[in-house]
């Protein structure tokens, strides 16, 4: 299972708070703590974690930060001949309230540093693995490159449309699997997304422009997926949440290898729901997941 990864790789500060921080107020934190994160970085550690040999493109900056990045990505045996480093690392500062809700603000950094001339030089990897897999904390000139490369060779494809903007159709149509949100999937539509029909009506929409399977994440409701061939829906597992960051990036990485090892798209989401249920219940994003999850 050789996945290509296209992506960003944070460092979180991490604060936690009772509630989230209002506009003009101080709060004081309980706690404060740092981790390597990144929506690349974290989906990365969890693909890597369950068996996949996943291959990361991406940058980090010229400091102590991209070091510690890149040694956390070495010690959980993610690939990183393919990270490059300049500028500085990228940061998200997160509260954490009480009840595990977070908010996040987000230093892109070295991450939109990332070109698709830097693509170019890795086309061999992309055509060399079974799926690439990649979210939006990068250009979205490298993610069109990205595709187009792994389009070209007949590979997976898995976007994670995150942070949410609009995407053109040339891209749409050479995705095999797209996992937005419920709010994501509202604005790559422009339908709203508050009641099953519209979440099909919008779903729908999405395989007309080309994508082959969307997978959307409707956090306690579960997950509905739809292509030309079945939909259906995933319940949620009841857990006590400790902290939501990160659930979405599990929730990728593991579902893009049910993927890539056979298993069928209602397995493979499946499979992605009880891994991010279980870092749900740890603090910060890339948790040590243990081998009752992973069987």
């Amino acid at each position: 299972m050789d996945i290509s990864l296209v992506g960003s790789i944070n460092i979180d500060l991490v604060y936690r708070v009772p509630y989230v921080v209002n506009n003009g107020e101080t709060l004081h934190s309980t706690s404060h703590s740092i981790h390597c994160g990144g929506k690349g970085a974290n989906q990365a550690v969890v693909a890597s974690q369950l068996g996949a040999n996943v291959h990361f493109i991406g940058k980090v900056g010229e400091d102590d930060f991209g070091i510690q990045a890149l040694n956390n990505l070495k010690d959980k045996g993610v690939y990183i001949d393919s990270v490059q480093k300049e500028g500085a690392t990228g940061q998200a500062i997160i509260q954490v309230t009480d009840a595990g809700d977070n908010a996040i603000v987000l230093f892109p950094g070295a991450n939109f540093l990332v070109t698709p001339n830097q693509i170019e030089q890795e086309a061999d990897l992309i055509s060399a693995s079974k799926a690439l897999l990649l979210q939006l904390e990068v250009p979205l000139d490298t993610v069109k490159k990205a595709v187009e490369i792994a389009a070209q060779h007949g590979k997976i494809v898995i976007l994670n449309p995150a942070p949410s903007q609009n995407l053109p159709d040339s891209l749409l149509k050479n995705i095999t699997f797209l996992t937005p949100n419920e709010t994501e999937l509202a604005q790559l539509t422009g339908i709203e997304t508050t009641t099953e029909e519209n979440i099909r009506s919008a779903c729908s929409l999405l395989l007309d422009k080309g994508v082959g399977t969307v997978v959307v994440t409707l956090g306690s409701k579960g997950s509905f997926y739809m292509n030309r061939e079945e939909s259906g829906w995933v319940q949620s597992l009841r857990v006590d949440a400790v902290d939501t960051t990160g659930a979405g990036d599990a929730f990728n990485g593991a579902l893009a290898v049910g993927i890539c090892r056979g298993d069928s798209l209602r397995s493979s989401i499946e499979f992605a729901t009880k891994v991010a249920a279980y870092v749900v219940t740890q603090m910060g994003a890339q948790p040590l997941i243990p081998q009752s999850i992973i069987d």
